[in-house]
């Protein structure tokens, strides 16, 4: 009995094999669904669902045409200003001489950038692409004070050089920026090329010459010019004629009594137009080895009411403290202040006048 129970499981399991073969993949389906977890096949999205993506596809390609036009709208305007205004003169030169020959100059005989573009003598670009975005300018002025001592600030104004330059020009090339310990700024690495003399002294005003464009701290003006006409002594033809009509102490012309009487009227410049100086209100201490008792005050304001900072620096006297070994030996050799003082000035042998304790304290 038990043989024949087995027998009719065999002859069964073999007809539902061949009828799982020769089924079709409907019927496979079923049979799966029996004996395992068969998941839904997703049905093929319908002719709505096609025709939207269709559209939406659509719209893109119209937009992205449309961004297209207004790209080359905005190029086309740009090349059309510039043909109708023209470029430039400048961008026709051929090397730096011909095209500084064009730019306008400050008084100091180096190319006046902000004129420049003020008048239109140059037009910067944004960049080589004729469709990149101007640069914003940054109204922003930095003060830089010097040891605590606010006679030297300098106010760098952001406003003037980002007007015609981008900030990747200094930034961080040449000024890093968000440093913990930002490096010490002096005249002598300037002088070097380093920080602001990287421009300044080669493509821009020089650094020797212009000192009130950058330290304005000094706002006093010399209120003795006289108006037009000048005075007579422009018009003596030699030295000797000048020295008579001058006033002098102790047989010596004194130059701060000319300048007090008025009589005479220094010039900013040979340029008529030319801005006056502003006067710096500095006293420089220098004590000598041998003791207080031959401390010298020299006057920056004394002599910045007449003559102008390049008459002595950087010829006679270097821009760095100590950088001058000034003794009297050196100065009656016609050296430093010599130069002038025992030939045009009052003697070195005047102590009084820049050794204080020598004159009582006066």
């Amino acid at each position: 009995m038990l043989r024949r129970k087995e027998i009719m499981v065999l002859l069964l399991a073999v007809a539902a094999f061949a009828q799982f073969v020769g089924c079709g993949a409907e019927n496979r389906k079923n049979w799966y669904s029996i004996f395992l977890d068969v998941p839904e096949k997703p049905p093929p999205p319908t002719r709505r669902v096609r025709r939207d993506l269709l559209r939406e596809i659509d719209d893109l390609k119209h937009q992205l045409e449309e961004a297209k036009r207004e790209v080359k709208a905005a190029q086309d305007t740009r090349a059309a200003k510039g043909a109708k205004a023209g470029a430039p003169p400048v961008e026709g030169a051929k090397s730096w001489q011909e095209a500084a020959a064009l730019l306008p100059k400050g008084k100091g005989g180096s190319v006046d950038w902000p004129q420049a573009l003020k008048t239109g003598a140059i037009a910067p670009r944004p960049s080589p692409d004729p469709a990149a975005p101007e640069q914003a300018v940054l109204e922003l002025n930095v003060e830089l004070v010097s040891s605590g001592n606010k006679t030297n600030t300098v106010t760098f104004s952001h406003g003037a050089h980002t007007r015609w330059l981008t900030c990747s020009n200094c930034h961080p090339s040449i000024f890093p920026l968000r440093q913990a310990k930002p490096a010490a700024i002096t005249m002598a690495k300037i002088q070097a090329g380093q920080f602001c003399g990287a421009c300044h002294g080669r493509v821009a005003f020089g650094v020797n010459t212009e000192c009130s464009r950058c330290h304005v701290q000094p706002t006093a003006v010399a209120k003795w010019q006289p108006p037009e006409p000048r005075k007579p002594i422009e018009r003596v033809k030699n030295w000797d004629e000048a020295a008579r009509a001058l006033p002098a102490t102790d047989g010596i012309t004194d130059w701060v009594k000319a300048l007090s009487q008025a009589v005479i009227a220094p010039r900013a410049g040979s340029d008529p137009k030319a801005e006056d100086q502003a006067v710096l209100p500095l006293d420089v201490e220098l004590i000598p080895p041998v003791g207080e008792m031959f401390k010298v005050v020299f006057s920056h304001k004394i002599h910045t009411e007449w003559l102008g900072c390049p008459n002595c620096h950087t010829a006679i006297f270097q821009m760095a403290k100590g950088a001058d070994p000034i003794t009297m030996e050196k100065i009656n050799a016609g050296q430093y202040c010599g130069v002038c003082h025992g030939k045009v000035a009052f003697p070195a042998t005047a102590c009084g006048r820049c050794h204080p304790a020598m004159a009582g304290g006066k």
